[in-house]
């Protein structure tokens, strides 16, 4: 893929799979390691993945305090190590924008991204509070 898809939409609370997605998802015959990468809003995921991917663009990147990311978006990528498989990078809408407010709708996109990945990374800006430890505990129990 030359860029990052939208594969699941979040409208106004409600998640909804891009079928766009899930098409290009079936065109690629190997086997894929899927890497979700979630956390707080603002905490630089999409950065993170790009990094991962080894390119400057890719995932859209905020330029200001809102959160940019809506949904989990997808990249999928050669492998850089093994030629037999693909690399899928979930890009997860942050958790805790003040602006949604709406901690069902983080529950659910948090525990999608869980179900899909093969590898969960949760991203924070510091260390991780126990605040959120508690917070992913609450979440893996849904």
């Amino acid at each position: 893929m030359e860029h990052p898809l939208l594969l699941v939409g979040n409208s106004n609370g409600s998640l909804e799979l891009n079928q766009a997605a899930l098409e290009t998802l079936r065109a690629f015959d190997l086997p894929m390691v899927v890497v979700a990468v979630s956390g707080p809003t603002r905490s630089g995921k999409s950065y993170l993945l790009n990094r991962l991917a080894g390119s400057r663009t890719g995932f859209s990147l905020g330029h200001t305090v809102q959160s940019h990311t809506k949904g989990i978006w997808m990249w999928c990528l050669a492998h850089p190590q093994k030629t037999d498989q693909h690399l899928l990078l979930l890009d997860c809408e942050g958790i805790g924008d003040p602006e949604k407010g709406d901690e069902q709708n983080d529950n659910s996109i948090m525990a999608l991204a869980v179900l899909l990945c093969s590898l969960f990374v949760y991203n924070s800006k510091d260390i991780i509070q126990q605040t959120s430890l508690r917070d992913l505990q609450e979440k893996s129990v849904l």
